[in-house]
């Protein structure tokens, strides 16, 4: 049966579509084409879930990190199948010996290789598409068309993870330098990484261990310290979503940029030295040479590529999540409802919280008052920003119910906004969300006042 009659007799309900071979052939047609138009795997995951079908079991069932997972894979297959941006791609007519050569990154449970259980079981990770907490995704830690054979094994398998955080750190900071000093920033950033570090390794001792000669050299390397001209937050640029993966993809980051500083020696032995930070035992004399080379703008559609391939996340990664929760506790400590700051968005989140515990005109008051300001700002249209504000509110909505229309103290309200943040990560809008889960997920808040929580 050729790939054209196959699908047509999976799509009409005349052929059962059971297994997960199956539904990966589904979607390994479906990528013909689709890989490079639209919004790439994510497009293919909404075909799949309108047709019923998903390549998770149980709970995972529609989990849409693991389904987008293995569409990302096969994506990654699809170039290693082809010299990367060069040469034939394979037909959907080849998916039997396809499967075959790319078993290790496609086979049913190879998912545990990249999530811990509890990660992709996450009510976010399953609405959202997450990027694995345990190692890369195939190629992503080289420019896109460009794999690197020979990748420093002091790296280890997850070599984009402390680039990404520390990334995202300096990104937040740069949003709104003055928010907080920079000593706190660093202390919240190394603080919430290493215990973010000790969870994962608790249940997986094989994780990459916390070092903080590794983490300080990433905030330094992303210039924590020196917030760009965007940094005065005057602009709506400055809240635009975080591009690390385009930016791996094009050459702009090099992830293996220790290597200038660091022996590949001394940079594995600091993951043993825990919070003892190594110095340098490299010199900076000009002669170290970088792996890769930004393409430079127009990128000729490479960072549409990462976008495509699954390089970017929908929501951040634990240790991004938690700093950013810190963050906005820091932030709102001590401050009164009367002393909102519009361009904060921990403030808006804080002021929707406040007018979750009333009720009838006194609520529509604060949120238009709220929506008003944040729209003055200059960040965000007026429109969006009522409908942002909707949203936030159907997801504090449960959690502050136990207050009964009474405004608690800092340290509740603080406790009580970290987890929300850090169960709804999607509220700090850092990240990039395709087109048609954004206009789903709107919908859901607009429709359901309780949606699900964490426990």
């Amino acid at each position: 049966m050729s790939a054209e009659e196959f699908l047509a007799d999976a799509e009409s309900g005349a052929v059962a579509v059971d297994c997960h071979d199956q539904v990966l052939r589904i979607a390994f047609i479906y990528l013909d084409g689709g890989l490079w138009e639209g919004n790439g795997v994510f497009d293919v995951v909404e075909k799949l879930h309108t047709h019923g079908w998903s390549l998770g079991e149980g709970e995972l069932r529609f989990n849409r990190t693991l389904d987008t997972f293995y569409v990302a894979q096969l994506a990654a297959a699809i170039y290693r199948s082809s010299a990367q941006l060069t040469g034939d791609f394979p037909s959907p007519s080849d998916f039997p010996a396809f499967y075959a050569a790319h078993a290790d990154l496609l086979h049913p449970a190879a998912w545990r290789a990249y999530y811990t259980p509890a990660f992709l079981a996450h009510p976010t990770t399953a609405r959202f598409y997450r990027l694995p907490n345990l190692q890369d995704l195939p190629d992503s830690s080289s420019p896109l068309g460009e794999p690197r054979p020979n990748l420093p094994a002091a790296a280890g398998p997850h070599a984009t993870k402390l680039p990404r955080w520390a990334y995202s750190v300096a990104h937040t900071r740069c949003r709104q330098p003055s928010s907080l000093p920079l000593g706190t920033f660093t202390r919240l950033a190394l603080r919430t990484l290493e215990a973010t570090t000790a969870r994962l390794r608790a249940t997986h001792p094989s994780a990459q261990p916390y070092s903080e000669t590794q983490a300080r050299f990433w905030l330094e390397h992303m210039k924590l310290d020196s917030p760009g001209p965007s940094g005065s937050g005057s602009t709506k640029e400055a809240w635009g979503p975080n591009r690390f993966g385009m930016l791996v993809a094009q050459g702009g980051i090099d992830v293996f940029a220790w290597e200038e500083r660091y022996s590949a020696r001394l940079w594995e032995a600091s993951s043993a030295a825990g919070r003892e930070a190594a110095k340098p035992d490299l010199e900076l004399d000009g002669t170290w040479k970088g792996r890769v080379q930004w393409c430079g703008m127009p990128d000729g559609g490479m960072g549409v590529q990462a976008w495509c391939r699954g390089w970017e996340e929908e929501v951040g990664s634990e240790e991004e999540v938690e700093f950013l929760a810190a963050v906005a506790v820091e932030e709102t400590a001590g401050v009164g409802v009367e002393e909102l700051d519009f361009a904060m968005r921990s403030h808006m989140v804080l002021g929707v919280m406040r007018a979750a515990i009333v009720e009838g005109e006194e609520r529509e008051a604060l949120l238009e008052e709220m929506e008003r300001g944040m729209a003055g700002k200059g960040r965000i249209g007026e429109d969006r920003a009522g409908r942002w504000l909707r949203e936030v509110l159907a997801v504090v909505e449960p959690y502050v119910r136990m207050w009964e229309g009474v405004w608690p103290g800092t340290e509740e309200r603080g406790e009580v906004l970290r987890r929300i943040l850090v169960e709804n990560g999607q509220l700090f809008v850092r990240w990039q969300v395709s087109p048609r889960l954004k206009e789903k997920e709107l919908s859901a808040a607009m429709a359901d006042s309780s949606p699900r929580i964490a426990s």
